[in-house]
Formats: structure tokens, sequence, C-alpha cells
């Protein structure tokens, strides 16, 4: 387990050295701390430092025995290379679990910073989108990347995410936005797998998988019954053979290492209103219809685990701040924040909260022996 201070150490000062009385790792660290009390706002992290500063001080031996005020924390936030701070955000979270865990299935998505759009309702319109990798398993994040909107797309970041990351040995589950030959290149090209959801961005591959799916008997088949949250959902999902495809007018070569077809039907009621949907999916494993369900389900922890913490617990979406740089820094900084909790084996952030209270010497003992 490689430590946290180094790594923020890698990350260049933007200020001048002149009047410079805090280093940049020791603001940045003052920050993640104060996230996982639970402190967003910047004079709230201020005040936090303030209130524990005789703490901070002695365990990292801090020149001066002062933390930066309110206006520091604030600017530096404004100065910080945002592109800097993801790398070594990647390079640090590499170092979270092993670089080759086989057969680990890594949710990926973006996430808009709402505090960041612009001119939502003309052709104008922009806004900071974070990408992450996010393991089902551990409910850590992997790897991210930002992009913004006027400037790139989610498609193109999460095959370059692919392509420099050393992550090898995974199954990555993504939505039907990136149902693209090249992206499903890159990713076996990488030495990983992929199960993707299929719509009508694809309409010839979409068309061969509701024919498949009505005249082709399944090589595998589960069903499930879900009575929880005050609904009532059958899943049942099929898994086909992908040779099928030939008699459909595709072209499996223009799709790299397709190997089974996936239809899950959800059906039941929710309250009083009856509900139906069905869903395909192309993946390159050739697997049960069994672990299919459970993992395709497992995609949208990135939601629950990762988004809504971000929105709910961190108040990401909520923060009155527009410039892009300080938004897009803070929420690096809050994914630190939430790798650390996770690492600590707790699943749910409210929980680990309630658990620290307000010890800081409970976190700092624990992060001195595995982060520090």
């Amino acid at each position: 387990m490689l430590t946290l201070i180094p790594f923020l150490k890698k990350v260049n000062d933007p200020r001048q050295a002149r009047g410079k009385r805090h280093p940049l790792w020791l603001i940045l660290l003052l920050v993640v701390l104060g996230i996982m009390f639970g402190h967003i706002g910047y004079r709230d992290i201020a005040d936090f430092g303030k209130a524990n500063q005789k703490q901070i001080v002695k365990i990292f031996k801090i020149e001066g025995a002062r933390l930066p005020s309110y206006p520091t924390i604030r600017r530096v936030m404004m100065l910080v290379n945002t592109a800097e701070l993801i790398e070594v955000f990647n390079e640090w979270a590499g170092s979270l679990t092993p670089t080759s865990l086989e057969n680990e299935w890594v949710s990926i998505d973006g996430k808009c910073l709402k505090s960041t759009c612009i001119n939502s309702n003309n052709n104008l319109h922009n806004f900071v989108s974070v990408i992450s990798f996010f393991s089902q398993s551990s409910g850590l994040v992997l790897a991210l990347q930002k992009i913004e909107n006027k400037k790139s797309s989610e498609i193109h970041c999460v095959q370059e995410l692919v392509r420099s990351q050393p992550i090898t040995d995974r199954v990555f589950t993504l939505d039907a936005l990136h149902c693209q030959k090249e992206t499903a290149r890159v990713i076996t090209s990488a030495k990983n797998d992929y199960t993707i959801a299929v719509k009508g961005n694809q309409k010839k591959l979409l068309k061969a998988a509701e024919k498949i799916s009505k005249n082709c008997p399944a090589v595998s088949e589960n069903q499930t019954v879900d009575n929880s949250h005050g609904r009532q959902i059958v899943r049942k999902v099929s898994v086909f053979n992908i040779e099928s495809l030939d008699s459909f007018e595709i072209n499996l070569s223009e799709w790299s290492h397709i190997k089974s077809l996936i239809k899950v039907e959800r059906s039941g009621s929710r309250g009083q209103k009856d509900y139906e949907h069905i869903a395909y999916y192309i993946s390159s494993l050739s697997t049960s219809a069994e672990i299919f369900a459970s993992k395709i389900q497992g995609h949208w922890l990135i939601e629950n685990q990762l988004h809504w913490v971000k929105d709910v617990i961190f108040k990401e979406d909520t923060w009155p701040r527009t410039n892009y740089k300080a938004v897009t820094n803070l929420s690096i900084l809050s994914t630190i924040a939430l790798n650390l909790y996770r690492f600590l084996g707790f699943s749910s952030i409210k929980a680990a909260q309630r658990w620290l209270g307000s010890s800081l010497s409970k976190l700092i003992f624990i992060l001195c022996q595995v982060t520090i």
C-alpha cells in the first residue's frame, strides 16, 4: 500500500514562491480530511483546520504551527492544475488494489458537475463531467477523467482512459452510449472484457438481438424476484449464442470479441403501477445467466455508492461555485475522501462518518497505519 502524502507532493504548486506559507500537499490533505468529516465549503474546511490545528501541526510536523486560511484554500482550488491532480489520483488509486485482479467487474459512467452548467437553454450549453471507473466489489474509484461538454465527448474520454490505464483482466460494464465498435475494440485490446447495453443508437444490432431472443433457444437462464422497497419485480436474464448474429446481417468482425447476447426482462409492480421493461446487452464473455444478472444489476452501484454519495453526502451538486477548475479539483479530492473510507472497509459513507464522530485522532491513527 503506497502512501497518500507522497502522491500529493507530486502535484506542482502553481503559486509564486513569495508569500507562500503552506506547502501545497498540506492544503490538499486538509481539504480531504475536512470533506471526510462532512465539511464542504472553503470556510468550513478552514474552520475545521483551525479547530484541530494543534493536533494536525503535531502529527504532520508543520513548520510555523499554522494551517491555511479560507482565502488560501479557495485560491489554491482555483489554481491547481486539474490534469496533474487527476494523474496523481489515478496513480494513487492504482496502488489501493492489485494491478491485476482477475474478473473484477468495473462500472464506467460519467457524472455532470451541476454547478459548472452554463447556457443550459441554448446551443452554448457547457458543463464539466467526471468519468469514473468504479469497482463493483470494493466500491473504490480506480481511475477518473474530466471532460467539458463543448470540448470533448464521454465516448472518446472513456476510450482514452482505457488506453492510458494499466488496468487488465477486468470486465467493464457500460451503458448504451458506449455501444461503439471502437470502444469494444479498445477494451479488448487492453486485455479486458466488456458488457455493454444495446439501444437504438445501434439499430441493426438491436433488431438482431430482438429477433434472436424470439427465435433462438437460450443457452442459460436465471430468474429472481425482488420484493423490497414496496415493489415486486421479476427479473429474467437469458443468454444467447452470439454466432446467431451472422444470419442477421451483423458483421461480427466489426464488433471485437462478442461472445454473448443477453436479454434482461423486468416485470412486476411498483406501488399501484404495473411495470415491464426489456433490455439487451452484448458481452465479450461467455458465462452464466446468473453471473450476468448479478453484474448487470451491479453496474448501477456506481449511481448509489458513488454519484449519490457525492451529490447527497458531499453536496457536490449544490456547491455554490461556478469556477470550472475549483469545482473539478474539489470533486477529485472528495473522491479521495470516499476512497479512503472504502479502503477502511465502509460501504456506507454515512456509517463511516457516524463511526468517526468528531475524533480526528481516530482517523489520523488509522490513516497513519495504512495511507499516510
